[in-house]
């Protein structure tokens, strides 16, 4: 299997109300500005206003990252794409050393005083035809990033089907493990 796009959210460790997201824009105007985050990044957009919506996004050519409150639950979206020919392990693994260097630049920056909680992430797979929402894609998915998973969520790491069984869907995993912070998790999928 391999997807052309993989999301990881990792969620916010309080919750988040709409006005809390503006002061986005302008730090990711400055992770632009500073090159924060890994990947060429392009601009920011502002859909704060918008309901159950993408909130603030930092746009970028090979990854987006995104401040988002979804179904009451705040996090910081991102997602990889232009992944060329990478396995779904390959691509989850950068995915998710993008996503969580993301978060680290965020919690050090001291204008939205956020954290991160490091216990679970979801990763979504918003490409239908690499990755259907079906109980055997899920095998498949979860048997590709299971070792990275593992590496960086430990050994009692657990991956779950979060998407239900509407094939109409995104492809979601719920992926939980220890409670190790960001820079410890960071430092173990560098040495995966």
């Amino acid at each position: 299997m391999d997807p052309k796009r993989l999301a990881i959210k990792l969620f916010t460790a309080r919750p988040l109300v709409r006005e809390e997201l503006a002061p986005f824009i302008g730090v990711f105007h400055g992770f632009i500005q500073r090159g924060a985050v890994p990947g060429l990044l392009i601009d920011v957009a502002d859909y704060a206003h918008v309901p159950d919506g993408p909130g603030v996004i930092l746009i970028g050519h090979e990854v987006d990252y995104g401040i988002e409150i979804v179904n009451g639950r705040a996090g910081l979206l991102t997602t990889r794409k232009r992944a060329g020919d990478k396995s779904a392990g390959a691509l989850f693994r950068d995915a998710l050393a993008k996503a969580i260097a993301a978060a680290r630049a965020i919690e050090a920056d001291a204008v939205v005083s956020l954290r991160f909680a490091v216990d679970a992430v979801e990763i979504a797979i918003p490409d239908r035809l690499a990755a259907p929402n079906t109980a055997s894609a899920f095998e498949l998915v979860s048997k590709e990033i299971a070792p990275v998973a593992r590496a960086v969520f430990g050994d009692a790491a657990k991956l779950e089907n979060a998407s239900g069984d509407d094939p109409r869907r995104m492809l979601t995993l719920r992926l939980s493990g220890d409670t190790a912070d960001l820079a410890a998790k960071a430092a173990r999928l560098e040495k995966h």
